[in-house]
C-alpha cells in the first residue's frame, strides 16, 4: 500500500498553484503527493484574496482532512492549524535537515556510507525515540549510549563523538494549568491528595514542579531534554490527577501553555 499521512496529521507542503476556489499543494514528505485546501479551508473568516493566505512556492504547514486512497485524493486544511502547531512542525523539518547533513558527515568520517549507517543504527533509533532528532538529542545529553545500536566500540564512541560536537544539549520546558473544584468539606486535603498523585507520576530524576497559581488554578511546570519526553511526563502527571481527582469527585479541567527555554 502507497504511504499516505493519516487524518489530523500535520504535513509540510509546497504550494503549487493559488486560484480563486482553494489551492493545490505538493506533500514534501509523502513522495511530491498532490492535495487540495478548499477555499473555506482558508480561514474561519471570509477570504478576499486567497493568496494573502497561500503563495506559490511557499511552504505551508496543513492538517490532513480527508484521505481517498482509490482517488488519490487529499484534502487539507491551513485554518485548522494554529501557531504553535505551525512553528513546531517547520522546527522538526529544519532538524531534519541538520540531520540528515549530521548523518553524511559521520558517514564520510567513519568510511562508510549514509545509508550503512541509517541500517547500523538510524532506523532503529528513530523507531525508538520517535525521530532521529530525539535519539541524537539523547545522545547529546548523555542519556543515550548507543550500546544496543553499534557493537563496535571504537565506531560507537566515534558517532558519538561526532553527534556530541553537532547537536547540543538543550532543554525545553512544557506547562499545564489544573482548575479544580471541590464541594466536598473536606475539599482542601482532597485537592492536596490530586496534587500528591501529579508528583508521584513524575519520572525519577525529571525535573518537574507542581505549584499554586490563584484559586481554584494549580500549574504544573516540567523540564527535559525534548519535547517528546517533557510532554510525556506532562501527560503521565496529568492523568495520575485525572484518575485521582475522579475517584473523590473533583471537578478537574485542563488546558496547555507551551514555551521554551535555551539551557
Amino acid at each position: 500500500m502507497e504511504n499516505y499521512p493519516e487524518k489530523g496529521e500535520l504535513v509540510l507542503t509546497t504550494v503549487e498553484r493559488v486560484t480563486d476556489h482553494g489551492a493545490f499543494v505538493k506533500l514534501d514528505e509523502y513522495g511530491g503527493k498532490q492535495g487540495i485546501v478548499s477555499l473555506r479551508e482558508f480561514s474561519p473568516k471570509w477570504v478576499k484574496n486567497p493568496r494573502s493566505f497561500l503563495k506559490e512556492g511557499q511552504k505551508a504547514v496543513l492538517k490532513v482532512l480527508r484521505i481517498n486512497t482509490e482517488r488519490g485524493h487529499i484534502d487539507l486544511s491551513l485554518k485548522e492549524v494554529n501557531d504553535n502547531e505551525r512553528r513546531n512542525k517547520l522546527k522538526d523539518f529544519k532538524l531534519e535537515i541538520r540531520v540528515v547533513k549530521l548523518m553524511e558527515h559521520m558517514a564520510a568520517g567513519v568510511g562508510k556510507t549514509k545509508e550503512e549507517l541509517n541500517k547500523l543504527f538510524g532506523e532503529r533509533l528513530a523507531t525508538d525515540y520517535g525521530t532521529l532528532y530525539d535519539g541524537f538529542a539523547q545522545v547529546s545529553n548523555g542519556k543515550e549510549d548507543l550500546s544496543a545500536y553499534v557493537p563496535d566500540a571504537k565506531l560507537r564512541e566515534e558517532l558519538i563523538k561526532r553527534i556530541q560536537e553537532t547537536i547540543k544539549p538543550t532543554l525545553v520546558s512544557v506547562r499545564g494549568i489544573i482548575t479544580m473544584f471541590s464541594e466536598d468539606s473536606d475539599g482542601v486535603d482532597v485537592i492536596k491528595g490530586v496534587l500528591a498523585a501529579g508528583k508521584s507520576a513524575l519520572t525519577k530524576g525529571m525535573e518537574g514542579e507542581i505549584s499554586y497559581v490563584s484559586p481554584p488554578n494549580y500549574r504544573i511546570d516540567i523540564t527535559a531534554g525534548d519535547y517528546k519526553t517533557a510532554e510525556k511526563a506532562l501527560k503521565d502527571c496529568y492523568d495520575a490527577m485525572e484518575k485521582y481527582a475522579a475517584s473523590k469527585g473533583v471537578k478537574a479541567q485542563f488546558a496547555r501553555e507551551l514555551k521554551a527555554r535555551a539551557a
